[in-house]
């Protein structure tokens, strides 16, 4: 078995998506059933609904607490648990009032993989009781019909025996079998089990899925003695589903049904209860025995679903409980509303990535995806004749016909738009490549300031070079000069010694006084003259 896997992260819970006002009509509620059937983990999925109605106080939610924990144990054989775990999920209580109001759906998908290795997405659905103190006849049939039109598994809930009264509430299906097997030659519903619970006969037919084939087989058999109207009601009720089963449930003992503190509690439901349960919902859920939803014949997604759902629930809207050929006939608008529907979105999905800025190439997506649309609105399950489905073809091919024009006028607009946006961004573009040019005149122009500005600098470092050579000749001019004024004074200076030396000096003193002050003037080795001359004049 390849197991379960919810869909959601959030333990879920039971939404109420049809309401029954109090005057006694009714109200789809679109968005809670939009959100599990459109998400897009499963939207596109083939879908397994598993319903269950009856009368009420019979323990239908209840039941489907445990088909919602085998499902979250994904399919295991010890899904039934710890004894001493209460049980969860469908709000269900002990007593005698009614719990359950309109059609509930547990909004927590599972994605349950078939031994095919298909991925099939399992709901389950719970209905209001049938024949409390506050409904009418036409409230049980609605809530019985959308129950078995919109399941792929309809178990019908029984109480310790298939009565005969009970076998007349699908007289209403039996006549909308009829007329369809008269327009499609196939049975219109799928899986029906009968669940009998307390079945108070185990000597007569044991428990399980065997002893419910013989008890069946006698409740179902069509006999010559039995008047036209109960053969004919038996051999519509065979025609009307592909496949008619029943199980007979033993007792689940003393403290589920008359102690009101009972919550769930394996181990106070009696042994016996919980073998044939163990038997019971794999028999329903597990992958290999899962029934997926069919129209025609033909598989449907989740958001198929949801189309046949929309059209129902309008069939029922009114104050009077519709003929079956108004269902039959809801069928077909169905079926072909949906396969409309998932033509379109085909011609969406593709036109979402159509090509931009050629009319031609987009001319061609068009005719193509026109025609994969059509193509895939024949294939689509559909019920009725040529005539109806011919007259949703012709409608999906206005209504995208208009949808494409309305794309090609947009587009035309775009590219006259993109034409003009271009033309501006070239008139833009020329402008700046004139003010590039001028710019780029201003650069040379600012290039030949530059190097002008540099041979001034260039001129002027060679006048600065002049200028520092004639400073620098100056400056040479100047030490000579100063030179010379020092050796004039140095003269002078001579002369003053000489003419005091005149005056009355000695030989040594005329040395020192004149040749010693000679010699240091006009020569570097005035110091060794002078040494010569001290030696000298000691001799």
């Amino acid at each position: 078995l390849r197991g379960t896997m919810p869909v959601h992260d959030s333990r879920g819970k039971a939404v109420q998506i049809l309401h029954i006002n109090d005057d006694h009509s009714f109200e789809l509620n679109e968005s809670q059933l939009e959100a599990i059937l459109l998400d897009e983990r499963i939207k596109d999925k083939p879908v397994a609904v598993v319903s269950v109605a009856g009368a009420y106080r019979q323990g239908k939610s209840f039941l489907l607490s445990f088909f919602l924990r085998y499902l979250r144990d994904n399919c295991r054989t010890t899904w039934l648990g710890d004894a001493s775990t209460p049980l969860g999920g469908f709000e269900w209580s002990p007593g005698s009032k009614p719990h359950t109001t309109g059609i509930l759906l547990w909004n927590e998908a599972f994605m349950v993989t078939t031994p095919q290795g298909e991925e099939v997405a399992v709901l389950l659905m719970d209905t209001q009781g049938s024949f409390d103190c506050n409904s009418t006849v036409k409230d049980c049939t609605t809530i019985f019909a959308l129950s078995i039109m919109t399941s792929s598994v309809q178990v019908y809930n029984v109480l310790r025996n298939i009565q005969e009264d009970q076998l007349q509430h699908l007289q209403f299906f039996a006549e909308y079998g009829k007329l369809a097997l008269k327009e499609a030659r196939k049975q219109p519903f799928q899986r029906l089990v009968f669940l009998v619970r307390d079945w108070a006969f185990p000597y007569e037919a044991d428990y399980g899925v065997v002893g419910g084939r013989t008890i069946l087989m006698e409740r179902l058999e069509i006999m010559d003695k039995q008047h036209q109207d109960l053969q004919l009601l038996r051999r519509q009720i065979w025609s009307c589903f592909s496949q008619i089963d029943c199980f007979l449930m033993p007792r689940p003992g003393d403290k589920v049904e008359t102690d009101h503190t009972f919550d769930g509690h394996l181990e106070d439901i009696d042994t016996k209860f919980k073998e044939k349960l163990q038997e019971l919902v794999p028999w329903i859920l597990a992958p290999q025995n899962l029934v997926l939803k069919k129209i025609s014949g033909q598989k449907i997604t989740c958001q198929e679903l949801m189309s046949y759902f929309r059209v129902y629930a309008k069939v029922f809207q009114g104050g009077h409980l519709p003929e079956p050929k108004s269902m039959l006939q809801a069928t077909e608008e169905a079926s072909n509303a949906a396969a409309k529907e998932k033509a379109t979105r085909l011609y969406m999905e593709g036109m979402d990535k159509r090509p931009h800025g050629n009319l031609e190439e987009l001319l061609g997506t068009h005719y193509r995806l026109l025609s994969e649309a059509k193509d895939a609105f024949g294939k689509s399950p559909k019920v009725g004749g040529v005539e109806v489905s011919q007259r949703y073809l012709e409608s999906l091919s206005k209504e995208l016909q208009a949808h494409f024009d309305r794309i090609y006028k947009h587009e035309e607009l775009f590219i006259q738009r993109e034409r003009e946006k271009e033309e501006q961004r070239e008139k833009e573009r020329e402008l700046e490549r004139q003010k590039e040019k001028d710019r780029e005149i201003e650069r040379e122009v600012e290039k030949e300031r530059e190097r002008q500005r540099e041979r001034e600098r260039e001129a002027e470092k060679e006048r600065e070079k002049h200028r520092q050579m004639e400073r620098e000749r100056e400056r040479e001019e100047q030490q000579r000069r100063e030179a010379e004024r020092e050796r004039r004074r140095q003269i002078d200076e001579l002369r003053e010694r000489v003419a005091m030396v005149e005056r009355g000096s000695d030989q040594r003193d005329l040395f020192s006084a004149i040749v010693a002050p000679v010699l240091a003037l006009l020569n570097p080795l005035a110091t060794i003259a002078t040494g010569f001359g001290i030696a000298f004049s000691r001799r």
